[in-house]
């Protein structure tokens, strides 16, 4: 049967089930395969008393009474795409307006042509979201659970000895599993006990960095105590393993070498890409940079290219890089058989500034508020993402692990919950809303089953229980009644509406009542990095 034959059957099909019944379960919380009671409300319970109940599933009936035919056409019937090469690109505290298709680029003096061009044949997403800080957003791509789930909801400080549990599938281990090439080259940042590093966490090979880029300038600085830390000295540099290695030293850092980094390990992902040209393969590359991370040290080949000072040289050697990988799948057959993404992993550090990028939003990397968490985001995928495409959809970086587990032909784990969800037929143009209808962030180290998240996103509106305006605060701390703001209207969640908006508050209650009962049933995994609440598994 072709194309227009299957349209042509769901819709008759969906023609008998509207005779048929006017109620239909939506049945996915998009919490996890294993049931958990979050769906409550079809849209078959519309009421004037519970308006938007339908909507606190985290996924859309595409048979709902809000769907459009073209939707129901799309769903579930179109060709499955051919498995593509994957590549996750992810920067640093890169800010939301630092690109110029975001606004910024030479307008803040520090020009990103190549992200405009890949933007401009691909998809841009303008409510993307990452985690709060380094950690949480890696963990989250990587194994599709919300960060409490795996202990990884905070950052983990340098030489800790501490790391994700080896009981987690991630996104690596699932494509292995699925005939992929797996390689990262990059800043890992989610553990340096050897357990938990990339070798024996899914990939064949990596090479890169265990921590944040500030890591590498500790020693140089006033006070340092070297007895202090003396897990620091063993993998203190640029370092490499193949799958199931110990770790090798390939070149200490200090201050002075961190410009050096990101070419380093762009290099190498430029030379593995061009070993499969001859390649029937498919393959999967992290590639999280360590640009723009503070100290922007800068790499001698773009300082003073921008008007930015250092920070903006970081900016354009990123830019050159996102380029580079991509002139790499021209050059070797495989541009079009490779879905590329570059995000990044929260907010600018405001912290730091003027070391600093750019974000029109309220707060900055470690807060709740939009511009810590909402980032730039661009997909590429030529003749299968439209070009030039730009969405206001919602969609989070935890997405990406389901999203390539399904392209890859992947199997995710169904012993426990999952929180991503499979954005494909949304990035392909099968569907024009994303699957996903809110995201919760959880800050801090308490890993207990009732702990409240510090933040919702749901439709157009914020929900802020706990926020500071930057990583040292000041602390705005709403516990009685939680702050709403709806960020379309009040982009810099400046006006709390909290008061005519109680169905906001109540979203909020129900997601997080089924959150509760998710963790009670599957427990979370306490932090080894920081086993002040509930100890250290």
């Amino acid at each position: 049967m072709n194309r227009i034959g299957y349209k042509l059957a769901i819709v008759a099909v969906f023609f008998l089930i509207s005779i048929a019944s006017s109620s239909l379960d939506s049945g996915n919380t998009g919490l996890s395969p294993i049931p958990h009671d979050l769906k409550g409300y079809g849209s078959d319970r519309i009421t004037p008393e519970n308006s938007g109940a339908e909507v606190l599933t985290n996924r859309r009936n595409v048979l709902s009474n809000n769907s459009s035919l073209a939707e129901i056409v799309n769903e579930d019937v179109m060709p499955a795409p051919p498995r593509p090469n994957i590549i996750i690109i992810l920067a640093d505290n890169m800010g939301y307006m630092d690109p110029g298709c975001y606004g910024g680029g030479a307008v803040l003096g520090a020009p990103t042509p190549r992200m405009d061009q890949m933007a401009a044949e691909g998809l841009r997403l303008t409510s993307f979201y990452s985690e709060t800080q380094c950690t949480p957003t890696r963990a989250a791509i990587m194994t599709g659970r919300l960060p409490i789930r795996t202990g990884m909801s905070l950052a983990s400080e340098a030489g800790s000895m501490a790391g994700m549990s080896p009981e987690e599938t991630t996104l690596a281990k699932v494509l292995s599993d699925a005939g992929y090439k797996t390689a990262m080259f990059g800043k890992w940042h989610l553990g340096d006990i050897e357990e938990s590093m990339p070798q024996n966490m899914g990939f064949d090979e990596w090479f890169g960095i265990l921590y944040h880029l500030n890591t590498y300038s500790l020693k140089d600085r006033i006070g340092y105590d070297p007895k202090w830390s003396e897990n620091l000295n063993e993998n203190y540099g640029i370092v490499e393993a193949k799958k199931g290695e110990s770790l090798k030293m390939v070149m200490p850092l200090n201050t002075s070498s961190l410009g050096i980094v990101d070419e380093q390990c762009v290099d190498r992902a430029i030379a593995y890409i061009n070993d499969q040209a001859n390649s029937t393969e498919p393959f999967f590359i992290y590639l999280p940079l360590a640009r723009t991370h503070f100290p922007s040290v800068p790499n001698q080949k773009f300082a003073g290219n921008s008007s930015r000072g250092p920070y903006g040289d970081g900016v354009m050697e990123t830019d050159y890089h996102i380029g580079q990988v991509l002139d790499a799948l021209r050059d070797t057959g495989k541009e079009n058989d490779t879905i590329v993404v570059f995000t990044s992993d929260n907010g600018p550090t405001l912290d730091q500034w003027p070391d600093a990028g750019y974000s029109p939003f309220r707060g900055g990397i470690g807060t709740v508020y939009e511009g810590g968490v909402r980032v730039p985001c661009i997909f590429r995928w030529p003749g299968m993402i439209e070009e030039g495409r730009v969405s206001n959809e919602i969609m989070c970086s935890m997405d990406l692990f389901s999203t390539f587990a399904h392209l890859g032909g992947g199997s995710i784990p169904s012993d426990r919950p999952i929180d991503s969800m499979d954005q494909s037929k949304f990035l392909l143009g099968a569907q024009d809303n994303s699957s996903r209808e809110w995201v919760v962030w959880y800050t801090g180290t308490d890993s207990s089953a009732t702990t409240l998240p510090a933040a919702m996103r749901w439709h157009q509106f914020k929900i802020i229980r706990k926020g500071f305006d930057s990583f040292q605060g000041p602390e705005s701390d709403y516990s009685q009644i939680p702050a709403v703001y709806n960020i379309e209207m009040d982009p810099g969640e400046e006006h709390n509406i909290a008061g005519e908006h109680d169905f906001v508050i109540t979203a909020f209650q129900t997601v997080y009542r089924g959150l509760v009962a998710s963790m009670k049933e599957y427990p979370n995994t306490p932090s080894r990095a920081y086993p002040i609440v509930g100890g250290a598994k």
